[in-house]
């Protein structure tokens, strides 16, 4: 997959007790879109999560926000695409996966890993992922 450049339909899976949403400024040049995975970058703002680069991601976009504008975050547990088809099983359900680009997850975690959450499900629809609440 590539990184999104308009919004996406995320689906929330399950939210429960670790449900958190918060209000973040987009870090300027960027624009996040909603359903995006979103992360921080080391000066505190809001980016689209990416494969590389000083990132902690903290849940899905809920609007879209440009540079300077306020996106807010949700954490909970939602659905991403793989990177590739079969890449990711049943089997990984619990394991960490990492960021490919701001709606994929992989299970390597190449050079500059960037953690995007702990798999709950996989599923025909994609992999289940807890975002923004786990300490990995």
């Amino acid at each position: 997959m590539s990184a999104l450049t308009s919004e996406r339909n995320t689906v929330l899976i399950a939210a429960g007790g670790l449900e958190f949403t918060r209000g973040l400024e987009v870090a300027s040049g960027s624009v996040v879109y909603a359903g995006a995975m979103t992360a921080i970058n080391s000066g505190g703002k809001a980016v689209p999560a990416a494969s590389s680069g000083a990132y902690t991601v903290v849940g899905r976009a809920e609007n879209t926000a440009s540079g300077g504008e306020t996106v807010k975050t949700r954490s909970g547990v939602f659905l991403y695409n793989p990177v590739s088809s079969g890449a990711i099983a049943v089997t990984d359900i619990n394991k960490k996966c990492y960021v490919a680009d701001d709606q994929t997850v992989t299970l390597t975690s190449g050079t500059s890993a960037v953690i995007a959450g702990t798999i709950r499900d996989v599923n025909a629809d994609g992999v289940a992922v807890e975002v923004g609440n786990t300490q990995l």
